[in-house]
């Protein structure tokens, strides 16, 4: 594999839900290139937010509630219709998550083809996640 193909293309190729489509033109906007050299970077970028966003997903999903105001006739129906539409907008943010999963993987089996093995994809996700959480503590983000 030679050359370097627009980020959107290379990590979604064939995808068909509206949020990967989403993703495809937003990685593609930004005119972000795939190639041998940033491939290991792009990938821990996304498998990075794509860990983080899971994580608060996971804890924050089952509080996103809206109980009942009070007794009245109305409060019992709101909090349905409110309910509804929470969890709608939790599904398309888990959709998005799952949308930069799936481009981590894409980007995982891209390294593979430029001839990266297991241990140097893993070793770059190491490195890079101990950088993010050195950036974490030195309020540098």
């Amino acid at each position: 594999m030679t050359g370097e193909v627009g980020l959107g293309q290379r990590v979604l190729s064939g995808a068909r839900s509206a949020q990967e489509q989403a993703l495809v033109g937003s990685l593609d906007a930004l005119g972000l290139q795939v190639n041998r050299d940033n491939v290991l970077q792009v990938r821990n970028a996304l498998k990075g937010e794509f860990d983080r966003l899971r994580r608060l997903m996971a804890l924050h999903a089952p509080m996103l509630r809206v109980g009942e105001c009070g007794p009245d006739p109305v409060s019992g129906p709101a909090a349905g219709l409110f309910n509804e539409k929470v969890q709608a907008l939790t599904g398309q943010c888990t959709g998005y998550v799952d949308a930069l999963g799936d481009a981590a993987d894409a980007l995982d089996q891209t390294a593979r083809a430029y001839g990266y093995n297991e241990e140097q994809i893993v070793a770059s996700f190491t490195a890079f996640q101990a950088t993010e959480q050195g950036e974490l503590r030195g309020g540098q983000r």
